[in-house]
């Protein structure tokens, strides 16, 4: 779900090391290596992952530099998929088979052999399916380093850290709130071990 919308699930980062001086020439550069590509009809490619314009999912161009919006950077994350639903799998392949087994005048058909036309028949399909897109926004406070995530699903969260790995070339670390409450105690001069008197409160009766 966006950020736009009134409500939002969101996972929070801090981002490792500090940010580069020359951020506003260097970034550009990167986003535009990583920005999202539709998945070639011909190819037999099942996933494409990139960046787009959090306000426009079909723009992956940005000309005016649209994310940058002082002090944050603001884009999303656009995942495209395919995929041949298995029914569907299965029942074009138990045709392809029995087509085999009619023209050659065969009973059976060995394991491997039956494996083989299923591969051939998925990548068949495949190339007929259409992508599916989920699109996740990220809004990073630059001076900060402070990142939001719209996804709280742990394997979308190491997905996307992997990717925005590869964009920047620098990591990402979970915040917890036991650890953003650690921070918020070093900012205000208190220790951080008043958090081990925390305990449960109820809030309703």
């Amino acid at each position: 779900m966006g950020f736009m919308q009134r409500t939002v699930s969101f996972t929070r980062f801090q981002v490792e090391g500090p940010l580069p001086d020359d951020y506003m020439e260097i970034f550009p550069e990167k986003i535009m290596q990583r920005a999202f590509r539709k998945i070639d009809e011909n190819s037999l490619d099942e996933r494409s992952e990139g960046w787009v314009n959090i306000m426009d999912m079909l723009d992956n161009r940005f000309p005016a530099m649209e994310y940058f919006k002082e002090p944050y950077l603001a884009l999303s994350w656009r995942v495209d998929t395919r995929r041949v639903p298995s029914r569907a799998l299965k029942r074009y392949a138990d045709e392809a088979e029995r087509d085999i087994r009619d023209r050659e005048g065969l009973q059976y058909l060995p394991k491997k052999r039956r494996e083989e036309i299923r591969e051939h028949v998925r990548l068949m399909l495949l190339k007929r399916a259409i992508p599916s897109s989920d699109v996740y926004d990220v809004v990073w406070h630059l001076s900060e380093g402070t990142l939001l995530f719209g996804s709280t699903s742990a394997k979308l969260c190491d997905e996307f850290r992997s990717f925005f790995l590869k964009t920047f070339e620098c990591g990402l670390f979970p915040v917890s709130p036991y650890s953003l409450g650690e921070k918020l105690l070093k900012e205000a001069g208190a220790s951080p071990g008043l958090l081990h008197k925390t305990r449960p409160s109820t809030f309703a009766r």
